[in-house]
């Protein structure tokens, strides 16, 4: 699979309006609870941060295979780094729900063995512009690994 040196490409452009509907949506949600405040938030955030915060995360997103180790960062504020070996990955899935659908994304889902027996992904990895073709180079990947780990 060819991808850009830097890592899988990610589509940033609909990866960041991902991420502000899903800010605007939880802020919504939220101030339900207060008392309809979530209504004045939504607002005053589309307006001030929500303008540059989601397109600074997107721009962080960087994922990469690096021999038999899965790494991804993200965080704008609070970085994230993380290194996944392969041989410990037990599921990868693909995911589309209703928002992602509208922005033209897929969500690729990277579960671990050593989760507490929980299918909570390890890591999602947002955007990528070929997901099926990043899904089979993993799990291809993963597959070596694990003969590698056996051998």
């Amino acid at each position: 699979m060819h991808h850009d040196p830097t890592g899988y490409a990610v589509q940033r452009d609909h990866v960041a309006r991902y991420f502000y509907w899903t800010h605007i949506l939880a802020i919504l949600l939220m101030g339900i609870w207060f008392f309809g405040i979530g209504l004045v938030v939504a607002v005053l955030y589309a307006v001030t941060l929500g303008t540059w915060l989601p397109q600074r995360q997107a721009t962080a997103l960087r994922y990469w295979l690096d021999g038999s180790t899965l790494r991804a960062d993200s965080g704008v504020y609070f970085l994230k780094r993380k290194a996944i070996p392969l041989d410990r990955v037990t599921d990868v899935v693909l995911s589309q729900g209703p928002l992602l659908r509208w922005c033209g994304l897929w969500s690729l889902q990277i579960q671990t063995a050593g989760m507490g027996g929980q299918s909570v992904a390890e890591v999602t990895l947002y955007g990528l512009e070929r997901p099926e073709e990043v899904r089979d180079e993993l799990l291809r990947a993963r597959d070596q690994a694990a003969r590698r780990a056996t051998a």
